[in-house]
């Protein structure tokens, strides 16, 4: 994607603007750029249908994939809204070393427990960047967060999940890490990342799998025998 380019300032512009401008631009740059210049190598979007989905999910494109990025045509940025439908990442083990968080480098471990970022509210109450309030710091939790006596509303805390009710959409702390530095990060997670985590630490895929996209694109968005809507 690209925001802006050389004195073209593009971050008005829908998506579909935004990935022809940038394809227009890489087929004007040299086959041998200047030794200053970074290497870049464009990865072009096109239209979701079956068959590109599918070769987008099985062939070797000759890069390292990190997952299936969509995006709304008409999409555009959203300044200070973390959080947009119009953009949705999609990840499972075929496209993504790291379809779950670890912070084991060959992504074969996992954590005991889901690790979740969140935003502290007034009382302890946590919330995600979409602002769907789904835990609680209990006194001790809070206590082991406060800077200076003073209750960090507004900051983000790294906790670990003791459980994730996808139900009533709740998060249940079982241990504080500690707060986030502004500096490494601007919003907390989404509940869709909370919940696409979970589902996939517990192996609840069968709605979001690979099969589910493909019945979509199709136009058969109807949820197979056993598969949850």
């Amino acid at each position: 994607d690209v925001l802006v380019w050389g004195d073209t300032d593009l971050a008005a512009s829908d998506a579909e603007c935004r990935m022809f401008w940038l394809e227009s631009r890489f087929s004007e740059i040299p086959d041998k750029p200047s030794r200053r210049a970074r290497a870049l190598q464009l990865i072009p979007a096109q239209p979701v249908t079956p068959e590109g989905l599918s070769r987008l999910y099985h062939t070797d494109l000759g890069y390292v994939k990190d997952g299936l990025l969509f995006l709304h045509r008409e999409g555009h940025y959203y300044v200070g809204e973390p959080v947009t439908p119009l953009a949705l990442m999609w990840r499972d083990r075929q496209v993504s070393r790291w379809s779950v968080d670890t912070p084991d480098v060959e992504a074969q471990m996992l954590p005991e427990r889901q690790a979740v970022v969140l935003e502290i509210r007034g009382g302890g109450r946590l919330r995600t960047a979409d602002r769907v309030l789904v835990g609680q710091l209990n006194e001790e939790q809070l206590a082991e967060v406060n800077v200076a006596g003073k209750e960090p509303k507004g900051k983000l805390v790294r906790v670990e999940a003791a459980d994730v009710d996808l139900a009533a959409r709740k998060v249940a702390v079982a241990k504080v890490r500690g707060v986030v530095g502004a500096k490494s990060r601007c919003y907390a997670d989404s509940w869709g990342r909370v919940a696409f985590q979970h589902m996939q630490r517990q192996n609840l895929t069968q709605s979001m799998s690979f099969q589910a996209l493909m019945r979509t694109a199709i136009g058969d968005a109807a949820p197979a025998a056993g598969e949850a809507k």
